[in-house]
């Protein structure tokens, strides 16, 4: 990776298009060009790309309604790419369910280490790199989820594999290594930005309320990821 990883770009601005188109390619990416929300529609058509690079804003719609709906779609790594840097932005493209947010003016070595990070995450969650998940231990449990760390993967109760978004499963990954300890919001954006994924107080609030949903539990009381108010969050079970 990312040799051959298809990413579509959508970008209103044709000189940041074209630059962007230049310095992806020339790092072994195959990448496609939109900019618009219908150009973009159409070339998805014929283009199952692993990675999208969206700008928020587009001249025929916002870029965050793509985000959702890719988010829904399946397990493409999502980058938001945008000149708004206010943080509200910034937490509603993670809670839509973007792996990462960039601000213009980025600078491309950055922005293509984000895109290789993403890459081999999407791969690995897709069972397109290394080996597949075996049948070894999980390396996590909790409410009866077991989590793997080399297949990035999560499987409930009945045995089913829950789909996460990088950012999601990096965050339940660093409550798991603090399971039964108090992790205070600090301490899983630290955590978390080992991992290549930026982000603040209030998008881990929003990540953990997704992740609250998505894995519920069976047993009566409180959910297994426990608010500790003013401080942080405790994985419990």
């Amino acid at each position: 990776m990312p040799d051959g990883t298809r990413i579509l770009v959508v970008e209103d601005d044709l000189d940041v298009r074209n630059l962007l188109e230049t310095v992806i390619s020339a790092e072994g990416f195959e990448v496609q060009v939109a900019g618009s929300l219908e150009q973009c529609r159409t070339i998805m058509k014929d283009f199952d790309a692993a990675l999208y690079l969206i700008d928020v804003g587009l001249p025929d719609g916002d870029g965050f309604s793509l985000v959702r709906d890719l988010r829904a779609r399946g397990h493409a790594g999502v980058v938001v790419l945008s000149g708004r840097s206010a943080e509200v932005d910034q937490v509603l493209g993670l809670e839509l369910g973007a792996d990462d947010y960039v601000t213009k003016p980025f600078r491309s070595r950055e922005l293509v280490a984000r895109l290789r990070a993403l890459a081999r995450r999407v791969a690995v969650a897709q069972g397109i790199a290394d080996s597949q998940q075996d049948e070894s231990a999980p390396d996590f449990q909790v409410a009866g989820y077991n989590l793997f760390l080399r297949g990035r993967q999560l499987i409930d109760p009945e045995g089913n594999d829950v789909a996460l978004t990088s950012a999601e499963f990096d965050v339940l990954v660093a409550l798991m290594e603090q399971k039964g300890k108090v992790a205070s919001r600090d301490q899983i954006i630290q955590s978390v930005r080992r991992r290549n994924w930026t982000g603040n107080e209030r998008a881990i609030d929003g990540i953990v309320s997704r992740l609250r949903r998505k894995l519920p539990t069976h047993e009566t009381g409180p959910h297994f990821i426990r608010t500790v108010h003013g401080i942080g969050y405790m994985l419990i079970g």
